[in-house]
């Protein structure tokens, strides 16, 4: 067992001293510094039977769930009570429910910072705000032992303990504290939408601001606005065009106000002012003339200039957040807290030569970045002006991986760690990573990744560990060399498993790599044929490798010329995929929705005369039942024989 410990400064609960460390499991948020004493333990329940009742506080969501589970691991059935002058218990809530507790500067906790200390007889999780609480009481589970791993009720964690006593002296709060977003492109089913929401909750994701960034027309009607107003429009060699509006027109600037007055009055907490994704942006005389006299040059697609005060410009980037920092002054004199969101993307990636609005928050694209600085310059720049600032990153696109690939390169344990520190350094508040509902080949770094999110200087290694133990028991060791087969050597937590790739360029999915990963597999199935939960973590690994098969399959059937056997490997591929879905291991919404087409481009012609190539939900676009253990049982000989693997 690995002990991390957490710095704080230094604050007060009452007569005891909250720590600069504590002794909570792999879970830190800020500096460390030399541990003091350890606070005295706390006895909870004894033989099943609880010690203590729950005092609550105003957040009541926060006490059920510590009622539930900690019935659920020790069978004790749990009072809760409001709190009373002397009352002693597991204290739940706000501060200020609590006033005669003497929190020291509550109101540094912020929106998700929180208090976890022992004292000998009672326990306090205590927060400053209510997501605090809700953090607090997840951090206290996740002491005892319980996990949520990935998405669904296979894969949490919850260990079974009749007896259970606990010291803990923590004052924490989140590396990155706006927002903390792992989301899934292509979307998701309503059951799949729900585990997400569920492991969100358990690993401490999102945060006080919800930060949904999305294209928009700023209340222009595109069509119907051009034909009456082309001039709104964008000038784009020498024609007006739909393709974005004019960002420099005084009406498009009053349409924009108006459009986010309306959304701020409907009580949104952040409003979209991203422009319409694609390029052709304007360049009509008012918007050229932010070069004021520098000469106007095309590069990435977009348009620089070098004022004659020396300051390098991009003029998109100089009149789209012209406008939103306009939008955002008119917002803010009637609805103050009201974010105005735009992302630094595309053509307007170049930080602009003025101070945005204070409740102006940008979000950084990692990709499709048009301009020459590097990312970090990016930041810099974004940073000198005090602007609040998030990182819209890509951790997988069902398009561009197809849910075959690791992602090696980008989300290896130690590549997210480093990528992660980077953001933190460079003053990001927010996470918002574009993914994928496919769990199997990257469930293992959104799960770190959630950790990270919340103390980018977790001790990765020892998650590892933990992961590996929890997870698979007797199997971790066959599990670890899986996952280290799957993402190189970063990915040992245990010290017994080495890479032999190192950091060579992720192979293709071929019969080679598929065998060497059913042969893991299988070991671990050997290794865990005792322990049903872990058996059934390990089957969803081996429904994915058959899926795999399939896909293989397709790859290897496409390279010739019959067009039956194309069809039906296609077929194979998309049923089983569609089995997969309510797993979590596999994007299916995007193999059987708007991805299908694009999976199987190279065979369009083929599927012209297919009505499964012309809607979901028909025919081999169906979400399935699962397989059983006894079918995956069946389809893993079959492959292992298949393949070669004794």
């Amino acid at each position: 067992m690995h002990i991390s410990n957490t710095g704080t400064p230094k604050a007060a609960l009452g007569g005891w001293a909250i720590a600069s460390t504590g002794i909570l499991l792999l879970l830190a948020a800020v500096e460390v510094k030399a541990a003091p004493p350890a606070s005295p333990a706390v006895a909870i329940t004894k033989d099943g039977l609880p010690l203590l009742p729950i005092i609550a506080g105003s957040v009541k969501e926060p006490v059920e769930e510590l009622k539930r589970y900690l019935k659920e691991i020790s069978g004790a059935e749990f009072r809760v009570e409001k709190p009373a002058k002397e009352s002693g218990g597991i204290y739940v809530g706000l501060a200020a429910d609590f006033p005669s507790l003497k929190i020291e500067e509550p109101a540094k906790l912020a929106a998700e910072g929180f208090v976890l200390k022992t004292d000998g007889a009672n326990i306090y999780l205590i927060g400053h705000e209510a997501l605090g609480v809700r953090h607090a009481v997840t951090t206290f589970l996740h002491r005892l032992g319980c996990r949520w791993f990935f998405p669904g009720q296979v894969w949490e964690v919850i260990p079974r303990q009749k007896t259970i006593e606990i010291a803990c002296d923590v004052r924490q709060a989140p590396s990155f504290a706006i927002d903390r977003r792992i989301w899934y492109g292509f979307g998701a089913y309503a059951p799949c939408a729900k585990d997400l929401t569920e492991w969100n909750r358990h690993n401490r994701m999102g945060g006080p601001v919800d930060i949904k960034l999305g294209h928009t027309w700023f209340g222009i009607d595109a069509k119907k606005d051009f034909v009456d107003h082309p001039e709104w429009f964008a000038l784009v060699d020498g024609q007006r065009k739909a393709s974005k509006p004019c960002y420099s027109h005084p009406d498009v600037i009053k349409r924009a106000i108006k459009y986010a007055l309306d959304q701020a009055s409907g009580g949104a907490s952040m409003i979209s002012m991203s422009p319409p994704d694609g390029l052709g942006y304007c360049e009509c005389e008012r918007c050229m003339a932010v070069c004021r006299g520098g000469g106007p040059y095309k590069k990435h697609s977009t348009t620089f200039a070098k004022r004659p005060d020396g300051v390098l410009i991009n003029v998109t980037s100089e009149t789209l957040f012209s406008c939103v920092n306009q939008v955002a002054a008119a917002v803010a004199e009637k609805h103050p807290k009201t974010l105005i969101g735009c992302m630094a993307y595309s053509a307007y990636s170049h930080p602009p030569s003025f101070r945005m609005h204070p409740n102006v928050f940008l979000q950084v694209t990692t990709g499709f970045r048009r301009t020459d600085l590097t990312l970090e310059e990016q930041l810099t720049a974004f940073k000198k002006q005090e602007c609040r600032a998030g990182i819209y990153d890509y951790f997988s696109v069902y398009q561009w991986d197809w849910d075959a690939s690791s992602g090696k390169k980008k989300l290896a344990p130690d590549k997210l760690q480093e990528s992660l520190r980077f953001y933190h350094k460079n003053g990001v508040s927010s996470i918002n990573a574009e993914s994928s509902n496919n769990w199997a080949p990257r469930g293992l770094s959104y799960y770190l990744a959630a950790q990270l999110m919340w103390d980018v200087n977790a001790d990765v290694k020892a998650l590892l560990r933990d992961f590996y133990e929890k997870a698979f028991g007797p199997a971790a060791g066959a599990m670890e060399r899986y996952y280290v087969h799957w993402y190189g050597g970063a990915a040992a937590g245990m010290g017994e498993v080495v890479d032999e790739t190192g950091d060579a360029k992720e192979p293709p999915l071929d019969q080679e790599k598929l065998t060497v990963l059913f042969k893991d597999l299988d070991d671990a199935c050997q290794k865990a044929k005792d322990r049903p939960d872990c058996i059934a973590r390990i089957d969803h690994l081996r429904i994915y490798l058959h899926y795999l098969t399939l896909r293989l399959r397709t790859q290897q059937v496409g390279q010739g010329k019959d067009e039956k056997a194309i069809l039906e490997a296609i077929r194979a591929e998309t049923e089983f995929g569609g089995r997969l879905t309510y797993t979590n291991m596999l994007h299916s919404r995007a193999l059987l929705g708007g991805g299908f087409l694009r999976r199987f481009k190279p065979f369009e012609k083929i599927l012209d005369n297919v009505p499964e190539a012309k809607a979901a939900d028909k025919g081999w676009r169906k979400i399935g039942t699962p397989p059983t253990h006894d079918e995956i049982e069946k389809l893993w000989a079959e492959d292992k024989a298949a393949l070669g693997v004794k």
